[in-house]
Formats: structure tokens, sequence, C-alpha cells
């Protein structure tokens, strides 16, 4: 039915850590898209640099080396590299120029979608088939997934409400 939310989806322990990192670029899309010609353009331009930095670049890159080798269908390597590349090259303008980004709404609207898109695709199509058709390979990433946690915030997990850490399932 329209309009229910997507129930949550059972997450590999070692994908967890990733999984987790696409909250943070769920917002920054939404802010992106939200800001686009508006006051807080530079602001969201600015923030999404920093999350850029601090999480989503490195994310990417660990998506390339621990996930890519278990993707047997070209088509979903060619789809997951080439979103990387498009965002990256988005990325790139963001901090070479950020003025002009946050001067250029399409531009903005754009990442924003992108991200959103490319997120949301990873989460219910591309962690669905690497979790189904490579367990034991995921399972000896565990280690992998534990450094992630601790290297980058956006990857631990959240606290919810009575001091209980968030479950393995994710909503995105």
């Amino acid at each position: 039915m329209d309009g229910e939310p997507t129930p949550p989806l059972k997450r590999h322990a070692a994908l967890v850590p990733l999984s987790r990192e696409h909250m943070n670029g769920l917002i920054q899309a939404r802010n992106l898209q939200r800001a686009a010609g508006q006051d807080g353009a530079a602001r969201a331009v600015a923030a999404f640099v920093d999350a850029w930095n601090a999480e989503i670049r490195e994310h990417f890159d660990d998506e390339e080396r621990l996930l890519l080798p278990l993707t047997g269908s070209p088509a979903l390597r060619r789809r997951l590299l080439g979103e990387h590349d498009v965002l990256r090259g988005l990325a790139a303008r963001c901090e070479a120029d950020p003025a002009a980004i946050a001067g250029d709404p399409a531009t903005m609207r754009r990442l924003g979608t992108l991200l959103n898109d490319h997120i949301r695709w990873e989460e219910r199509e591309f962690f669905e088939v690497v979790q189904r058709e490579h367990p034991g390979a995921l399972d000896a990433m565990e280690h992998e997934a534990a450094i992630i946690e601790r290297r980058r915030p956006g990857a631990r997990a959240r606290q919810v409400s009575g001091g209980k850490p968030a479950t393995k399932e994710t909503g995105t």
C-alpha cells in the first residue's frame, strides 16, 4: 500500500557499519535538495564537503574494496562504479568551488537526488544481493567491519531510548 513505511532490512553484521553510514548520506542528500536556491545553500554545500571528507569518500572506497570483488553481476558492478564516479566528480566540484555550487540550485538538487537514489539502491538491491550470494565471504569480513566502525563515527551503533544500541536493521 502506498505511503506505508518500508520495513527494516536485515543486514549481515559485516554490512551494518556501511549501512549505518548511509543515514548521514541521506541527511546530506535531503539537506542539499532542500537548500538549493535558498539562503542556507552555502551551509548545505559546506556540510556536504565536511561529510564527504569525514566519511562518504572513504565509505565509497571501502564498498569498492570489500564488496565489489563479491559482485558477480556486470550490471551491478557498472552501476556501483558509475554512480560512485559521478558522485565523486560532483563532490570534487563542491570542494573546488563551493560558492559556485551553492549558487547553482540545479546542481545541488542533482547531487542530492543522485546521492539519495544511490544509497536507496545500495540498501534495497546491492547489499541484498551481496549478503544473499556471499554470506561466507561477509563472515570473513567482520573484522574489517569492526575497523570501519571504530574509525568512522557514522558507522557506530546509535543509542536509542533506554540506552540500548540500535539493532542490525536499517530502514533505508
